[in-house]
């Protein structure tokens, strides 16, 4: 005689934990001409997606993330000018 085993599952409630509503900060990123139409940012997995030469409302980090790759690259141009002009001096 075969013995029947039955397989007990135990459903648990799964909560959706709410994330505390985060601050959004209004930028506008220029379109310039040949360059691609958005912007995309990704943070831990999370991706969003600007359109460039409209105001929109973006999170905190997102407007952060932003911000230092305008700077490190405004310093990157600073550098290059500054080792350009270095070169032609010699």
């Amino acid at each position: 005689m075969a013995n029947k085993k039955t397989d007990h599952i135990e459903e648990t409630e799964v909560k959706k934990v709410e994330e505390p509503k985060e601050e959004l900060i209004s930028i506008m990123i220029p379109l310039i001409p040949g360059e691609d139409p958005e912007e995309t940012v990704i943070i831990n997995g999370y991706v969003t997606k600007i359109k460039k030469g409209e105001t929109v409302h973006v999170k905190k980090n997102v407007a952060e993330v932003l911000e230092n790759k305008y700077q490190q690259q405004k310093l990157a141009e600073k550098n290059r000018q500054k080792f350009k002009n270095q070169v032609q001096e010699l």
